[in-house]
């Protein structure tokens, strides 16, 4: 395992031609080496790579990185930058007899609810869609295209030779949450592939793992792992934390900020609840903390919901199912996925930001082509803004059903068809009362949320966060409020091992963000184990009991 104090050793492993993983904890900025890798190629290898027609590839986990790193390589077109799904669809999709002849297997032996593809006589263009499966008709889904990927190669050596010889150099960014599927597609049949062996260089943390779908830590006989330990976001006390928190990746505090404080509100000694935030928030207004400079992360939505205005929103999403607020948060249900753009393309519009508005109309299906179309859809943004500021969402998805703003997607279409149907299943008979629920929801709870989700208030979830940094942080535990999550019974040990790893992970992605000043506070009472671990762990701060 080498020891990474400067960007030299990633380096070595790119002129050596070897695979490695670059394991950094938060704030050492694996970002910023992984675009420094990319500099140093595009500057030593460009005319190799120009010369024989090959590209390097870098995966990113969101649209939001992947705008970031284009904006640091300046877009240099010897680079494609996207998501995991957008490369491998990329590099899959021309193969359509052979896609079809494992999407049968696949169908017969990996879904759940498998379709009768007996009668397709006539094998359909598969697609890569967001608009739902339908494999009789030849769309797919996100999950489609991994598993559907690592089946084709598997099944077709040859397909790896031509991946690695157009892309003989693949970055992942965030490793950690790729799915196991796409790491061992990468790792198993990608890495030392080819004339030319294939380099795969992963960038994370494995800590910094908070979604279920992500891999975690990696290890591989193929990788060289490299460790970096500097942390240039937070101050000395919050590392010192950090270090408590994880001693087998000790950091340390290298940047401008060394001067800081770290606090531990138990509270004991008052009743348990939203007083003890108040008790925390009172004092720390006496040492400069406010609103301005401080970021609340809360394990509660429904203080959250009640504090920004949208809990009849939030309690739609609760009858779903326990998973429905995760995933209103994480905008993985249709009708928060459509209406999230709606809101983007409010925005853009008044921002007269007409690059992203071109953009958001196109995914819409909408084209401004002559003067006339801007005039008639300038006229119906204004109708659109009336009724988002004083009508339900259901004026709203009413009004953009006749619209010529944005074309309702197939998978909000065929909800709100289901709405009205008879006989359905409990399963859809539950998202039929959600839509119904929904439509009667205020809509400026759908602004609200978005406005919460995109981090425009000083309020947060710690799934909201990663990535992101702050002056001064406060995390506000409540572990009565979560089933996926126990903070105090992580410290106290006496958790199963799975959510004890989720809880740590999530605990340490919360702390991490803070570069000066951090307060952990604890609406629950904690066990004599947990409380003893917690002093343990703030020890070079301050205690309040």
């Amino acid at each position: 395992m080498a020891d990474l104090s400067t960007p030299e050793t990633v380096v070595q492993e790119l002129d050596a031609r070897r695979s490695f993983l670059l394991e950094a904890g938060a704030g050492a900025g694996k970002t910023t080496d992984l675009v420094r890798a990319l500099q140093h190629l595009l500057g030593h290898r460009r005319p190799e790579l120009e010369a024989s027609g090959r590209r390097i590839a870098c995966i990113t986990y969101t649209n939001v990185a992947k705008r970031k790193i284009l904006e640091r390589i300046s877009a240099d077109p010897l680079v494609t930058v996207g998501t995991i799904h957008e490369f491998l669809w990329s590099v899959i999709h021309d193969y359509q007899r052979e896609l079809w002849q494992q999407l049968l297997t696949y169908n017969d032996t990996d879904l759940r609810s498998p379709e009768n593809l007996t009668e397709v006589t006539t094998p359909p263009v598969i697609e890569y869609s967001d608009r739902g499966r339908k494999f009789s008709d030849g769309r797919i889904s996100h999950d489609d295209v991994i598993a559907l990927s690592l089946r084709l190669v598997a099944a077709h050596p040859k397909l790896i030779r031509i991946i690695a010889s157009k892309y003989p150099i693949i970055f992942v960014d965030e490793y950690q949450d790729t799915s196991p599927k796409t790491i061992e597609l990468l790792l198993d049949h990608l890495a030392g592939a080819g004339k030319e062996p294939c380099v795969i260089g992963l960038f994370g943390d494995s800590m910094q793992k908070i979604y279920r779908s992500g891999v975690g830590a990696v290890q591989h006989e193929r990788l060289t792992t490299i460790t970096k330990h500097q942390n240039y976001r937070c101050s000395r006390p919050v590392v010192d934390v950090l270090n408590q928190m994880r001693p087998e990746l000790r950091q340390e505090a290298a940047g401008e900020r060394q001067g800081g404080e770290v606090h531990l509100f138990l509270n004991t000694d008052t009743s348990p609840g939203p007083l003890r935030l108040d008790v925390a928030r009172t004092f720390l207004a006496t040492r400069g903390w406010s609103l301005d400079n401080t970021k609340y992360l809360m394990l509660t939505h429904r203080g959250i919901a009640g504090t920004l205005n949208y809990p009849n929103l939030l309690e739609q999403y609760r009858q779903l199912g326990s998973h429905g607020p995760d995933d209103l948060m994480a905008r993985a249900e249709p009708y928060i996925q459509y209406l999230t753009q709606v809101e983007a393309l409010s925005t853009a519009h008044h921002a007269r930001d007409f690059v992203e508005l071109n953009s958001l109309l196109a995914q819409g299906k909408r084209h401004i082509t002559e003067h006339a179309d801007k005039r008639t859809i300038n006229e119906a943004i204004r109708e659109l803004n009336a009724v988002r500021t004083t009508g339900t969402i259901g004026d709203v998805l009413d009004l953009l059903a006749d619209s010529r703003v944005m074309a309702v997607p197939g998978q909000v279409r065929e909800r709100e068809r289901r709405r009205t149907a008879s006989g359905l299943d409990e399963r859809h008979q539950r998202q039929a009362d959600f839509a119904h629920g929904l439509r009667d929801v205020p809509y400026r709870e759908v602004t609200a949320v978005t406005q919460f989700i995109d981090a425009l208030t000083p309020f947060s979830t710690q799934h909201g966060v990663k990535g992101d940094e702050f002056e001064n942080v406060i995390v506000v535990i409540d572990d009565s409020a979560w089933t996926m999550y126990n903070i105090g019974k992580m410290l106290a040990g006496i958790d199963k091992p799975e959510r004890t790893q989720r809880s740590r992970n999530l605990f340490y992605v919360c702390c991490s963000r803070a570069q000066r000043g951090l307060a952990v506070v604890f609406i629950n009472d904690l066990s004599e184990g947990a409380t003893r671990r917690a002093h343990h762990w703030f020890a070079s701060g301050t205690v309040h009991p």
